[in-house]
């Protein structure tokens, strides 16, 4: 996939006669791309952000509640064959997720993951490609990524990449950064991998992205201990994520132990 002929091909479906135009709600406003929207962002000058660069030329629905727009499926908002073209060229959440990351990490999220780090080097369980790693170093933020099956060998999440320095090792390899933040990234659905890591983890920093009870992620243990031993002090205000699926962004401070 070139990122570039990608945002290429999605500019041009905007340009059509009816992109955006719904087929099947007409009482609800037409689809547009977060790009040159109020939620648009800007990635900074000598930092590459591709999955970014794609998603905000995706077509995006008003969320319900909020009216925050979440890329959704391209067949929505283009006629057949322009759509089909799209997702041959991996303009979908599967081959976008599968290429770079699961969780949709934008420049904004990446201030605020360093706002709330203050200096500190982080620890991420379950990298995949790296590409949350990879933007964080971006931001001159020291990560030690791990994952047991790195991206491009035997991921079956990941089909590219890796975009850093990923190391093979498991949960355990948190016993190793007890002074680092710790961070997770759309933890497998129904895996112990991230109730493992936290079960693990001595520090008092978490930042993760994903779901919450009953969700696609993790497992109800990992919640039970979440809430049991955590607090949520942050949420990242620019988050984007796909239609239907309510992933968050979420710092948590290590309750006082008695």
């Amino acid at each position: 996939m070139n990122p570039e002929s990608v945002i290429s091909q999605l500019r041009a479906a905007w340009e059509q006669e009816g992109a955006g135009a719904r087929r099947y709600s007409s009482h609800r406003p037409p689809y547009r791309p977060i790009a040159g929207s109020e939620q648009d962002q800007t990635t900074p000058d000598g930092v590459a952000n591709p999955l970014w660069e794609v998603v905000r030329w995706m077509p995006a629905e008003p969320d319900w509640h909020d009216g925050r727009l979440e890329p959704t499926y391209t067949y929505l908002a283009f006629d057949k064959d322009e759509a089909a073209k799209l997702d041959a060229v991996g303009a979908g959440r599967q081959g976008l997720a599968t290429r770079y990351a699961w969780s949709i990490i934008s420049p904004g999220d990446a201030t605020w993951m360093a706002e709330q780090l203050a200096g500190r080097s982080v620890v991420e369980i379950g990298a995949g490609s790296g590409y949350w790693a990879w933007q964080l170093e971006q931001a001159g933020i020291d990560v030690a990524a791990y994952d047991p099956h790195p991206a491009a060998e035997d991921n079956t999440y990941c089909k590219a990449g890796p975009y850093t320095t990923v190391l093979r090792d498991d949960a355990t390899a948190v016993k190793h950064h007890q002074d680092r933040a710790l961070l997770m990234v759309w933890p497998p659905y129904g895996g112990e991998h991230a109730r493992h890591a936290l079960s693990l983890y001595e520090g008092d920093l978490l930042i993760y992205a994903g779901e919450s009870w009953g969700g696609c992620t993790a497992d109800d243990e990992f919640y039970e201990l979440l809430d049991a031993e955590w607090d949520q002090v942050s949420v990242a205000p620019q988050h984007v994520t796909w239609w239907g699926i309510h992933c968050h962004l979420a710092a948590y401070k290590r309750k006082a132990r008695t």
